[in-house]
């Protein structure tokens, strides 16, 4: 019994939800169904008056060009200058109206014109007597003493449409044109249109109405009714401005503006489209589509719940059979707590499951942008790779307008020993998007453990400079952290190697100037200064503050500065630029020795400054002072730092590429056999040492030649290669053509 109860509680609920699911979609198809239908009759109604009031205005403005056409008639300027009652030009205004009306008898309009002065309108079927003619119009004779008290700011064209009150006759509409002469009295061109001539009768919506209005009815067509009072105090505020679907109560409204009668107005008028009877005619064609939909739900939900009914079913005889001796109400009240911890553990497995999965894919999704990221800064991804990843991986912004900043964090190792050392993607993200500065997107890729990349999408030099000197800031102030902030140029997507390359020329000068962040035009003097500074001479120096040789470092260190000083002229730049050169010097001692320049200036604060302000004449002594410090501070406590090495062999490869380095010289800096190196950079980034390389040495190439400044021969001497016959070799293997053939390509 019990178990019958749970499966029609499913099924219930089963169907509930189908019937809520079909409640919701028959309600949007509804409502869309509505509004599709509003629209399409609110665009019929507009067509319905942009068409009607483009007629109506080419039917009056023939009128109008008929009235200016008889205007000119000598005819007629003789009848106008005539005293009293002239027939003989009555006679021939009367034949030139004659011949003028023969190419506009089919338009639907009639002429008469008068002066007032001799009581005769003279028109094409004869001559009436002034109020004969207004009374076979169906016109009040004050239509004529309204238009001579308007004054002209109403009268803009000197046109007056009779309105519907003065006329007794609504299938007439009479336009009054009046012609004025200071000298003389005015001349009168009575218009007369048919109704039905001037637009049609028949609408798509039949509740609709159509008018004419200036501060009047003129004429009402489709339904003989009065406009609106409401609609009436829109037209007066409106401008020569159209309204199209002013809403007003039950109607809708759309006023034009004639284009030639000023003050002019053609108006439609339109029941606004009900809901309910939308409703019955979407009925009546999806009544058949939802009941079908109903029943399979029904259907679909019967199945899903013995469907899912069937392992509660199934582990509920298992209770049975293991419980078979229980009285009856015992064995009920197990089946309840058993078919609810059932569920409920169910549930729980479910959501645990989906947490997992949705947490080893946002994990996934970083990772795989780190490889991603850091394959095109190494210069190891192919074009077809770099596409068929960029949408993967939703990267598609980040294929142009780059600007790269590279953030060297010293004294993570230090900070490490005291607490554990800082989450620094998270802390970068977390300071960028707090800055209030506008830009694409950016992504941060870590290169080592101290060493960050910041990849910037259509971002402005301003914005990256905010950006890295409020990291720089806040790092310094927050970590106690001694972090440096170099931003390259503007970059392509395929074109970040270049950008790692010129971040770190960049970073070799940190130390020459006092600014924390750097970009290439800060640096542009220091790397014009030229001095002697061997890099033999800096590896022999940092061994013997390895190996505790006080002495050699002393003589080596004299000679250096004996080179630079005594034998050749120092200039304010190139003094700068070889403090520098021994300031880095120093620090790589100090790195090498497990601690870094940040914790030696904390322990001699002044020491730093000192040495960089320091002229060239106390140059020597404030050197050999700083160097003891150094050289005693290294010796004093040894030990090792964490770093992620393959990051750092890649730095150093992108650093001396353009030298003949070897497998030899990577193993004998970082202190690692040759078949290891090998092995890391293999499984780091998939790839051969000696082809990365060379895949950096032609790239290098192909910007040189790009210049057309550089024979091939120096070009190969510029990138390591020294046989030039080698670097043809190798050129041509990765771009397939020789150098010379891709000079005279580019040609």
């Amino acid at each position: 019994m019990v178990k019958k109860k749970f499966l029609y509680k499913m099924l219930t609920l089963f169907i509930v939800i189908v019937l809520l699911y079909s409640a919701i979609t028959s309600s949007i198809i509804f409502y869309k169904g509505y509004q599709m239908v509003d629209t399409q009759t609110n665009h019929s109604n507009q067509l319905y008056i942009d068409q009607n009031s483009n007629y109506a205005d080419f039917k009056l403005r023939t009128a109008m060009d008929f009235v200016y056409k008889i205007s000119t008639l000598q005819s007629l300027t003789d009848y106008r200058y005539s005293t009293g009652t002239n027939y003989l030009n009555i006679a021939n205004l009367y034949n030139a109206l004659i011949d003028q009306l023969q190419g506009f008898g089919q338009l639907g309009f009639t002429f008469g014109i008068t002066k007032l002065t001799d009581d005769l309108v003279i028109t094409a079927g004869g001559t009436y007597n002034i109020n004969n003619y207004l009374k076979e119009l169906g016109i009040d004779s004050g239509a004529l003493d309204q238009l001579q008290q308007m004054e002209k700011p109403f009268l803009t064209s000197n046109t007056y449409v009779v309105p519907q009150s003065l006329s007794k006759k609504p299938d007439n509409i009479v336009m009054i044109h009046q012609i004025v002469n200071s000298s003389m009295e005015p001349l009168y061109f009575f218009v007369v249109m048919d109704r039905v001539s001037l637009l049609p009768g028949v609408a798509d919506n039949p509740k609709g109405n159509f008018y004419l209005h200036t501060d009047e009815t003129i004429s009402s067509y489709i339904h003989h009714k009065e406009l609106d009072t409401e609609i009436l105090a829109h037209i007066n505020t409106i401008d020569d401005q159209e309204i199209n679907g002013l809403k007003m109560g039950s109607t809708i409204n759309y006023i034009h503006p004639s284009k030639v009668i000023p003050n002019l107005n053609y108006v439609y008028s339109s029941k606004v489209t009900s809901f309910g009877a939308i409703f019955v005619e979407i009925w009546k064609t999806a009544l058949f589509p939802s009941v079908l939909l109903l029943l399979l739900g029904i259907i679909l939900a019967y199945v899903a719940t013995r469907s899912s009914y069937k392992p509660i079913r199934q582990l509920l005889q298992f209770l049975d059979e293991q419980k078979g001796h229980s009285t009856a109400s015992s064995q009920e009240q197990v089946n309840q707590i058993h078919e609810l911890a059932y569920i409920q553990s169910s549930i729980e497995q479910i959501y645990s499951i989906n947490h997992a999965l949705q947490d080893k894919l946002d994990h996934s999704a970083v990772h795989l942008r780190e490889d991603f990221f850091r394959k095109v800064i190494y210069g190891i991804a192919s074009e077809e790779f770099i596409q068929d990843n960029l949408s993967q991986l939703h990267l598609e912004k980040f294929q142009e307008d780059l600007n790269i900043i590279l953030l060297e964090c010293e004294g993570i190792e230090a900070l490490d020993k005291t607490v554990p050392a800082p989450n620094l993607s998270f802390v970068f993200n977390s300071l960028i998007r707090e800055i209030p500065c506008e830009y694409g997107d950016f992504f941060t890729l870590p290169l080592d453990k101290s060493k960050y990349c910041i990849i910037f999408n259509r971002i402005s030099s301003e914005s990256l400079k905010q950006i890295a000197m409020t990291v720089v800031h806040t790092i310094e102030q927050d970590l106690a952290l001694d972090i440096t902030a170099c931003i390259s140029s503007t970059y392509q997507l395929h074109e970040l190697t270049s950008a790692l390359q010129e971040l770190l020329r960049i970073g070799k000068y940190k130390y020459a100037t006092a600014n924390k962040v750097l970009t290439s035009s800060c640096i542009q003097d220091l790397e014009e200064a030229v001095c002697y500074y061997p890099i033999e001479t800096e590896a022999c120096l940092i061994n013997y503050v390895n190996s505790n040789e006080l002495g050699k470092a002393y003589d080596l260190l004299r000679n250096l500065l004996d080179q630079n000083i005594k034998h050749t002229t120092l200039g304010p730049v190139d003094l700068s630029n070889l403090k520098h050169s021994i300031l880095t010097t120093f620090k790589r001692c100090l790195n090498t020795n497990g601690t870094t320049l940040n914790q030696f200036v904390k322990e001699y604060p002044d020491i730093l400054n000192e040495f960089m302000e320091v002229p060239v004449s106390k140059f020597t002594e404030k050197t050999f002072t700083m160097f003891e410090l150094v050289f005693n501070y290294c010796n004093k406590e040894k030990f090792s730092l964490e770093s992620s090495t393959a990051s750092q062999i890649f730095i150093y490869i992108h650093k001396n590429f353009d030298k003949d380095i070897s497998l030899t010289d990577i193993a004998d800096e970082f202190n690692l056999s040759e078949s290891y190196v090998s092995k890391l950079l293999k499984n780091s980034l998939d790839i051969n040492f000696k082809q990365y390389v060379n895949t950096l040495k032609v790239k290098r190439a192909k910007e040189l030649l790009n210049q057309k400044d550089y024979k091939v021969h120096e070009v190969a001497a510029i990138v390591g290669c020294n046989n030039t016959n080698s670097f043809i070799r190798i050129f041509k293997q990765y771009i397939g053509v020789s150098p010379g053939e891709y000079v005279k390509n580019l040609h």
